[in-house]
Parts: C-alpha cells; sequence; structure tokens
C-alpha cells in the first residue's frame, strides 16, 4: 500500500506490553461461541509473513494459492476460475455441508464458516498530532485536549486528514480492481464503528460497489476508550446527520450520547478484547450476521488487535488504511445449544432474547467494572510541553500539517503496540 503507513496503536495504556514475534494468540475462554482461525488460507496467517512491510493490495489481498476439495465439483475443476472465486466456493461448500447436518437430525451442526474483512480507518489527525507531540507527550497531556493549544486542528472524534481519505480512495480502487480482475464478490454484510473516522473510511472504501451502503454501526466495535478525546464518539444525531444511510437502530448499545467514554479513565487492552468477544456473541444472535459468509468490519488498530485475540489470529499490525482478512469457524457452545432448545424449535430460535437465562435488555450492557482502567500517566518533570513537537521535528504544527497532507513530511513507522 503506497503512502505513509502509521503502525502505532494510540490507544494503548501500556507501550511496553508486546508479543514475541510470530506469537498466535490463545483465545480467551470468554464467550458462548468458539471462534477459530483456519490457517494456510492467507499469507497474513503465516508467521514469516512481517506486518511491516506486507502488502495486501500487491498480493491479492494475501490469499495463498492453493486448491480445495471443493474445486472436484467446479466445471474443468476451477481450473477456468480465479483463485478468489474458486476459495468462495470452497466456503460455501463447507456451509452447505454444515447446513445438511443441521437439518439432518436433531443433534445437527451448529458450526459456520465466515470470511472476516477487517478494515482500519485511514489516517487522522489524532494520528498526525501524536506523530508530531510523540507519544509521551500524547499519552501524558496532548491526548486528553479536544484540539492543539494553536487551533491548527481538531481530534476529538478524529476526522481523517486529506491523506486519510486518499487511502480509503485506494483500497476503494483496489476493490474495483478484484472485483473485475480476480471476479472477487463484496461483503454481503457491513459493520462499522461510531467513531467518525471508521465512517467516513467505510464510506469511501465502497463508494459506488453497491446499490446503496448502509452499514450498521455498532458501539462495541469502537476503539479502546477513555481520557483520548480522539476516541470520543458524536451524539447519534450526528451520525444521522452525517451519514444517513448508515444504520443506527439495530444496536441497542448504541445510546444517543456517548455513555462509555471516561474522561479520567483508559479501558484496558483485555476490556477491549471482552468487549470484542461480547460483540461476536452479539452479533451471532442476529440474522443478518449469523447467514452471511463475507462480512466487512470497519474500526480501529486497537479494535483489530482485539479481534484478532478473539477469532485466534496470530498478532498482526496494520497499517492505516489497511484490511486483513480472516477465514474463521464459528462454533456454538454445547451450553448454550441445550440452553436454547436447539433441536425442537430450530437453531437459534431465542438467541434474541435470552443470555445467560436473563433478558437480553437486562444483560446485553455496556456496563463494566472500571477498578482496573488506568489513569493518565504524569509527563516527565523536564518535558516541556510548549515546545516538545517543534524539537522534535524543527517546524511549527501547522507547517507539519501541511507537509504530511501533501506527502513532504513523512510519518515515521513505530513498532506495534497493543498485540498482547
Amino acid at each position: 500500500m503506497s503512502g505513509q503507513k502509521v503502525l502505532d496503536v494510540h490507544t494503548d495504556p501500556d507501550p511496553g506490553a508486546q508479543d514475541s514475534p510470530g506469537h498466535v494468540q490463545s483465545k480467551p475462554n470468554l464467550h458462548k461461541y468458539t471462534y477459530t482461525t483456519l490457517p494456510g488460507y492467507f499469507l497474513q496467517d503465516d508467521p514469516a509473513t512481517k506486518p511491516g512491510s506486507f502488502e495486501f493490495m500487491k498480493t491479492n489481498f494475501g490469499l495463498v494459492q492453493r486448491s480445495y476439495d471443493s474445486d472436484e465439483n467446479l466445471p474443468n475443476k476451477g481450473r477456468d476460475m480465479t483463485a478468489w472465486q474458486r476459495f468462495e466456493n470452497h466456503i460455501t461448500t463447507l456451509n452447505r455441508a454444515e447446513e445438511r447436518k443441521r437439518h439432518g437430525s436433531e443433534e445437527g451442526s451448529h458450526t459456520r464458516y465466515k470470511l472476516l474483512f477487517l478494515g482500519r480507518h485511514g489516517n487522522g489527525y489524532h494520528n498526525i498530532a501524536e506523530r508530531y507531540y510523540g507519544s509521551e507527550a500524547w499519552d501524558c497531556h496532548y491526548s486528553a485536549l479536544d484540539r492543539d493549544p494553536e487551533h491548527v486542528m481538531v481530534w476529538s472524534d478524529a476526522h481523517l486528514s486529506k491523506e486519510g481519505r486518499r487511502q480509503a480512495a485506494e483500497v476503494n480502487d483496489f476493490w474495483k480492481a478484484q472485483i473485475k480482475g480476480q471476479k472477487m464478490s463484496l461483503p454481503q454484510t457491513y459493520f462499522v464503528s461510531p467513531l467518525d473516522r471508521a465512517m467516513e473510511t467505510a464510506q469511501i472504501t465502497f463508494k459506488g460497489l453497491l446499490d446503496k451502503f448502509d452499514p450498521t454501526v455498532m458501539e462495541r466495535l469502537r476503539e479502546g476508550t477513555g481520557i483520548h478525546t480522539c476516541d470520543r464518539r458524536s451524539d447519534v444525531s450526528y451520525i444521522r446527520d452525517h451519514y444517513p444511510e448508515f444504520i443506527t437502530t439495530q444496536d441497542p448499545l448504541l445510546t444517543e450520547s456517548d455513555e462509555f467514554w471516561d474522561p479520567d479513565l483508559r479501558e484496558p487492552d483485555d476490556a477491549v478484547t471482552t468487549r470484542l468477544g461480547k460483540l461476536f456473541d452479539q452479533l451471532m444472535q442476529s440474522e443478518k450476521f449469523k447467514n452471511s459468509e463475507r462480512i466487512s468490519f470497519t474500526s480501529h488498530s486497537g479494535a483489530i488487535g482485539a479481534t484478532l485475540r478473539v477469532l485466534g489470529h496470530r498478532s498482526f499490525s496494520l497499517g492505516t488504511g489497511a484490511v486483513i482478512p480472516v477465514f474463521v469457524k464459528v462454533e456454538m457452545s454445547k451450553e448454550l445449544d441445550k440452553r436454547h432448545g436447539v433441536g425442537g424449535q430450530g437453531e437459534g430460535g431465542n438467541h434474541a432474547k435470552v443470555v445467560d437465562g436473563q433478558d437480553a435488555s437486562l444483560a446485553d450492557t455496556m456496563a463494566v467494572d472500571k477498578s482496573k482502567w488506568g489513569k493518565i500517566p504524569s509527563c516527565p518533570a523536564d518535558m516541556d510541553l510548549k515546545t516538545v513537537g517543534q524539537k522534535r521535528w524543527k517546524m511549527d504544527l501547522k507547517d507539519f500539517v501541511t507537509g504530511v497532507e501533501n506527502g513532504t513530511v513523512q510519518l515515521e513507522e513505530v513498532a506495534f503496540r497493543g498485540v498482547h
């Protein structure tokens, strides 16, 4: 992917916490469903693939060239088809086999196979600000502000920069090329974070590819939150005004004002992972998600890192605007199966009504224990906040922003954080 990659996770409350290279995350046992990333389908699954140098737009989304048992049932065994056509046929074949099991006995099968496209938002003004001031000054001071003291830019509910919009447009062109050259199918269902930079990225990414682009806005898909104003979302009325086709009525957790962001406490990584696990359990109770094979999520670096942990995928950092596909096997837990009386009333019939034996409206809330959330760190005593950016870049913020926007200033790549 050309342009400026930003590999940081500005939301990570623990900059020192990192995984060893190539470590495959264990899946936390927190969920009603089991999510397993199936290896051998994408280069991103392979520990030998280095995230910092990997370019998904030069590698066919990273799809591995291989054969499938399902090729045998294709005309000419799929020899005249593209790699993506054969892979999509493979997914459908697996799901049809599971569907036959579901209808063939009371025990049935409660397994589904899904291809998830996890897209990170394009470069935002908060990314530019963190680069200018440095992560230390950003975390201890500037991230808690709505904007810079000189009023050059605002990063509260951070919007895309010009560079970020360019990145999203580049992915849009890539999708068009994939559809034409690889005969690749678009996702069937779309979900997006309620933060503006993710919504605008999704809007630009899929512009002109669908008759109507109406992703569902999900509260739990947001970035790690608290203290940093860039992660404080706008009101739902703002979303409806600026993204009128986006669906804001399907998630009961998406309240008018942001009730989840905390001005004094920062959500830690393990809490973000728990939240994303709950999101997938929440989505598995909806027919829209459950019956889709190809699903798009547009969110954030920290949220994607947590999603990969939930799905059992290896750690894999994404530059701003990048996308990672993940092929997932989803299995319903036996406990949930018995609770909902699957055999007698049809699979999943009561999912939307009952969560852990309680009414969903009572159990399925964003209320969390914040006792382990972190406070804003103290700035070093010798740090001059007024001059820290000038000293780092030998230019004022206005010139720095202009340079980033026109490409004369390159944002340095830093180690990806929040991947443990």
